[in-house]
């Protein structure tokens, strides 16, 4: 797991990548930031619990992909399997620009974690 962090973590704009369990274990860690890596891992868990029951009501289908932004930072929150992969973004990152590496990074981590 940490491989596919240190990978991803090389994308411009990315400060940082953790895979949590869906109840806001972590798994494994990689920040170049200070960041308290085991509120992210707890909020994480509190956010994929309001999506999915948001996602349910509405109809819209199982969770893949949540982006929040904040005055500083952005994090994803993308779907990895029977875990999540949050990414610290820079705010002025362009999303389209790393999304395919968020995704390359979310099939490994699924796949690994199949294994």
């Amino acid at each position: 797991m940490k491989n596919i962090l240190n990978k991803l973590n090389k994308t411009q704009g990315v400060r940082g990548s953790m895979v949590v369990n869906r109840d806001g274990i972590i798994v494994a860690s990689d920040f170049a930031v200070d960041v308290d890596e085991g509120a992210i891992g707890a909020v994480s868990s509190s956010i994929l619990g309001a999506l999915e029951a948001a996602l349910k009501r509405v109809g819209l289908g199982r969770f893949q992909r949540f982006v929040i932004g904040g005055s500083e930072n952005r994090i994803a929150l993308i779907d990895a399997g029977p875990s999540l992969l949050l990414v610290l973004l820079a705010n002025d990152v362009n999303l389209g620009m790393v999304s395919v590496e968020l995704k390359e990074a979310a099939d490994a981590i699924r796949q690994k974690a199949t294994l």
